[in-house]
Formats: C-alpha cells, structure tokens, sequence
C-alpha cells in the first residue's frame, strides 16, 4: 500500500476540550504514524492541502458541510462515537416522522443532517456492534460501510507497576475510579458505597465547570472519610496513572452513560476486575465478565463490591492485545485500504 495521506479533524480544538473523543482522536493519529501511515491533525488554513482521506470524529451535524463538501474530492470516514441505549426501529420512525415535517418548513433537523452526514461517508467505524447496529438501522446505512474498531490501550497499560503510585500515594490494593467528577458517572454513590462498607477508594478525574455544585459535594464528602482520596485530574498519559490500575484490586465505573469507557479497557489491560452501570454499554465485548450495578442504587454497588472483593478472579477478563493502539490503527489502515480500492 502506497503512504496513505490521511487528515483527522477531532470534534474540538484540543485547546478548547481535549475529552475523551478529543483524546481518541490524538491517540489514532499518533498510532498511525508509528505504522507508516502520513496522519496529521486537518489544517483549517492550508488551502492547498492534499490528502486521501478526511477522517472525522464524533457524530455532530456541524460536520455536515464539511462532509457534503469533501465529498468526491478525497474518501471519508467518520468515528461515529455516538453511542446507543438501544436499537429501536420506532424510534427511527418517530424521528423520521418529525424530519419530514422539518423539511416541509425548509428546518432541517439534527437526524436529517446526520444522516446525509453519515450517507456520505465511504466508511463509519463503531466502537462496538451495539453502536453498529444503533447507526444502521436509525440513519439507515449499508452495513458494508460498516467496521467495528474499537478504542485502544497504551501498551505500559498491560506491564505498569503499582510502586510508583503507591510510593506516592501510601495506598494499595484500593477500589478505584477514573472520569469526570459527574452525576452520570456517580462517583459520589461510589463513594457513600465503600464509606459505608469501610473499603478504601480512589478517585482519579477533574472536575465540570456545568456540575460545579455535584462535584463540592462529592469534595465535602471525601473530606469527611478517612479512607477515600480525591486526587484530581491527571494527564492521561501520565506513568502515575498507569500505576493507580496496577496498585488497585477493583476497577468500579458505575456510569449510567457511556460509549465504550477507555478507563474500563485499561484496568482490564492491568488485570483487574471490573463492576460497571447495568447499562447496555457494560454487556458489549470485551466487557462480560463484568459485574453490573443499578446505576440508581447503593445497595446493588455495595453487593457488587462484596462479590467482587470476595472472590475477584471470577470477574477478571485480561484485555487481549489486539486492543493496543498499534493494533487499534492497523485495524483502521485496513479500512482505509479497502476504501482506497
């Protein structure tokens, strides 16, 4: 395969967020270089700018005339990263219902303009067959242009030591939980959870300027036990975070929301074992062995915490390393291969 010129445009300059999506994207690009591929972020200025492919990341209708206008110029793949609590075919018939009204008043709508979005894409890559089956049958797409292609784990994740946490941190052997200080995710449940259980946790991940108000809580909370620690955000590439899943013995994500949760991925890749929400998200590969909480619910967490501390191989699913980022852009170069004919 000749050098592939490809061009990745995240969701948000990094300047302004860098999420999860926004870190995804970066990883991909980085990854793809390390294979051979020519991956750099879209420069918005060069007016001469040539490349082969237009990847875009995250489903957001402010794509839509980027898309329309790329289109027959170069290939175009999206990472759709949109998520989905269930497939439903009325629920494509209720927005399909609503759009046609829409255009009857020249308004197009969010689904109208994603889904003319995602028709004019060579390829859509899903993180899981949920996601895949969500994007086919609401937007109505070939399942051809179709690809599962998950997130990837940096290889230190699968070989890290817990000393360099613990050396920093004087704990060990602790729950523990990485993400946004956020009411979706419930970390303040996880934490009246373990107070109540005497079970140390730590907690890994920033504050939400939107959710001000749940995070002063959780901080209050916190304060006021002695066997939990806050430590605030750190870089996701940080050594010392690595180590934190290394030096845990229970990974616990109680989200009542998520897509494919990264932090999930890289404590299986520590070899830990996972209690994540009762949410469709949770039952996806590679997340089975799992246990699922009620994500509204102490008293479910706090079961699913006894079972797991009392017996955690019976969860624990090592991640295989088809999920390293080197294999992750592999896998997206062969679609960019197949889409190049």
């Amino acid at each position: 395969m000749d050098k592939t010129r490809v061009r990745l445009l995240p969701m948000f300059p990094f300047s302004v967020v860098c999420g999860g999506l926004e870190l995804q994207c970066l990883r991909t690009q980085i990854a793809l270089k390390a294979i051979g591929i020519d991956a750099e972020l879209l420069d918005w200025n060069d007016p001469r700018a040539q490349y082969d492919i237009l990847h875009v990341f995250g489903s957001t209708p402010n794509y839509y005339d980027i898309c329309l206008h790329s289109r027959g110029k170069r290939r175009i793949v999206i990472s759709a990263v949109i998520g989905a609590r269930s497939v439903s075919r009325l629920r494509k018939l209720v927005w399909d219902g609503v759009s046609t009204l829409a255009r009857l008043a020249r308004t197009p709508t969010e689904h109208q303009r994603l889904r003319c979005m995602y028709h004019s894409a060579d390829a859509v890559l899903c993180l899981n067959q949920l996601e895949a089956d969500f994007v086919g049958v609401t937007y109505e797409l070939p399942r051809e242009r179709l690809h599962i292609v998950t997130a990837g784990v940096g290889e230190h994740c699968f070989s890290a030591s817990p000393e360099p946490f613990v050396e920093r941190h004087g704990v060990r052997d602790f729950v523990l939980f990485t993400g946004n200080i956020v009411r979706r995710k419930n970390p303040l449940m996880l934490a009246r959870a373990l107070a109540e259980l005497g079970t140390k946790g730590v907690f890994i991940g920033g504050e939400v300027a939107a959710e001000k108000a749940y995070a002063d809580s959780f901080a209050h909370f916190v304060d006021s036990n002695e066997n939990l620690l806050w430590i605030g955000n750190l870089a996701h590439d940080a050594p010392v975070l690595a180590s934190a899943y290394s030096a845990c013995s229970v990974f616990c994500l109680p989200s009542a929301s998520e897509i494919q949760s990264a932090s999930a991925l890289e404590a299986m890749a520590a070899g830990k074992p996972l209690i994540l929400g009762d949410r469709p998200y949770a039952y996806q590969t590679p997340f089975e062995l799992a246990l699922k909480c009620r994500c509204d619910d102490t008293h479910s967490l706090k079961k699913c915490l006894t079972m797991v501390l009392k017996d955690p191989e019976r969860y624990t699913s090592r991640l295989p390393e088809s999920y390293t980022w080197r294999n992750v852009a592999r896998a997206t170069a062969a679609v960019y291969e197949r889409i190049l004919g």
